[in-house]
């Protein structure tokens, strides 16, 4: 009798930018056996602040949810003694026990869109359920957006994705498990491609407020523009090095953005492959050859 695959479970945790999981949710919901909604029930942000999420948003999940995959988790998830940092973590691990600690838990935030899930999906049903394991996806995050396009940052960023360990210390990452895999997976998270507005708001309830000069930083982010990004270098407000540049996609939305990142993305595979396949015949050959004079002169 053939065993029965472990459920694909999506978390997201839904704030003052709601409106992105509409862009989200669709890479997503085909392929997830179960989604979970985590809302803060007095619609505070992990900084205590107020956020305001309208019925209307409601309408729409329940417009849109056909296969009744989606579930609705309204709690307390602010509390005035932790820190920011400290109440995602709590509420990561709380949404975690409200969908069951079985199965893969796959935390996609609201402005992060998923370029391949399909794939995904399929990745990790190929793994072994019963070892405990954390998995790490590409992260390509958005810093600004102009009339006509996105600049994204040229990094190599990871971040822990999905695990079958559903115990939370820090954000996303999980404990005691035994296996770590990074794949060629990839996440575009909006982030900081936002109005200015939403960026004073994010960087007033970010985990990491206190980690750096927010009104410094917020004075350089509103300075980049298709005349500055491309002299823009280190620039990540935790660790520099993280970023080390910016790139530009003209894209009037995420939906063409997505497809251009999904094909750049494509083509550098491609021409990577191509310059493998150049360095095997440059290679072969001459062990071929060497091979063959050692038989002979043996």
């Amino acid at each position: 009798m053939e065993s029965k695959q472990p459920a694909i479970k999506v978390g997201f945790l839904i704030s003052y930018d709601y409106k992105y999981v509409k862009e989200a949710l669709p890479l997503v919901y085909p392929f997830a056996d179960y989604i979970a909604f985590a809302i803060d029930k007095d619609r505070k942000t992990w900084s205590g602040n107020n956020f305001i999420l309208p019925e209307s948003f409601f309408d729409w999940v329940r417009e849109y949810d056909v296969d009744n995959k989606i579930h609705i988790y309204e709690d307390s998830f602010y509390v005035s003694e932790l820190s920011s940092i400290e109440c995602d973590v709590r509420e990561r691990n709380m949404l975690s026990s409200y969908m069951g600690l079985d199965g893969w838990h796959i935390f996609v935030d609201s402005d992060e869109y998923f370029l391949d899930f399909e794939n995904f999906v399929k990745y990790i049903k190929s793994l072994n359920a019963n070892i405990p394991t954390q998995i790490y996806a590409g992260l390509i995050t958005l810093f600004q957006k102009d009339d006509n396009g996105y600049f994204v940052i040229n990094t190599h960023e990871t971040y822990p994705v999905a695990t079958n360990n559903p115990r939370y210390v820090g954000c996303r990452l999980s404990e005691n498990f035994e296996i770590s895999l990074y794949t060629n997976f990839k996440v575009l998270h909006q982030s900081w491609a936002r109005d200015n507005d939403e960026i004073k708001q994010k960087l007033s309830n970010w985990g990491h407020k206190t980690d750096f000069d927010v009104e410094a930083y917020y004075n350089f982010w509103k300075a980049i523009n298709k005349q500055t990004y491309r002299y823009v270098r280190s620039f990540h407000p935790l660790d520099p090095w993280l970023w080390p540049s910016l790139e530009y996609f003209e894209a009037k939305d995420i939906q063409e953005l997505t497809r251009k990142v999904k094909d750049f993305l494509q083509e550098k595979e491609n021409a990577k492959n191509r310059e493998d396949n150049i360095r095997l015949k440059d290679i072969i050959p001459p062990i071929l050859y060497k091979l063959k004079a050692r038989l002979k002169k043996k």
